[in-house]
């Protein structure tokens, strides 16, 4: 049960680095439709603050029901979820590393707490075949995208875990 709340609270300081990210891009002060984004702030018009105000909360929320308040642990289901998170990250690695050529520690805090929440899911279930796979092919990525740089190393590392997890879970049926 530790790990569930040490998920639930890193979602919380998600939270909150969601709004901060949000405030930053002075998206409280102003109206958001009417904002001049740069060409690479948005994804389909919609900016990417606003991603991050619905993700955080959303995982949260799934936290708390999936772990009935903190009361059992993290549910091996929840990697699934948050993959989806990762995978938009590796997009926006790629807009920060490959396109712009620049990153902000607000970003990257946003990225890594994501991680940081698919971490403890593979800790708290690594009893299961797909963990470890998935722990496995994260590790195997990362290491073949370090000759590609920051970018091989995010990209090849979410791919890898992917792959790895899809690889134990059919592995197991």
């Amino acid at each position: 049960m530790r790990l569930s709340w040490t998920f639930i609270f890193l979602s919380g300081i998600g939270v909150a680095e969601a709004f901060y990210h949000a405030w930053q891009e002075n998206a409280f002060t102003t109206n958001w439709s009417v904002v001049s984004f740069s060409p690479y702030a948005s994804l389909v018009g919609i900016p990417y603050w606003v991603f991050g105000l619905v993700w955080f909360p959303l995982v949260l929320v799934v936290a708390l029901w999936s772990t009935h308040l903190g009361r059992s642990g993290l549910v091996r289901e929840l990697l699934i979820l948050l993959t989806v998170g990762n995978i938009f990250t590796a997009y926006l690695w790629y807009v920060d590393l490959e396109v712009i050529r620049a990153f902000t520690s607000a970003y990257v805090g946003l990225y890594l707490t994501n991680y940081a929440l698919t971490a403890l899911v593979v800790i708290q279930n690594w009893s299961h075949e797909e963990m470890r796979e998935f722990a496995a092919g994260t590790a195997i990525g990362m290491v073949i995208g370090a000759f590609f740089g920051a970018f091989g190393v995010a990209a090849l590392g979410i791919a890898g875990g992917v792959l790895g997890a899809a690889g134990g879970y059919t592995s197991t049926k």
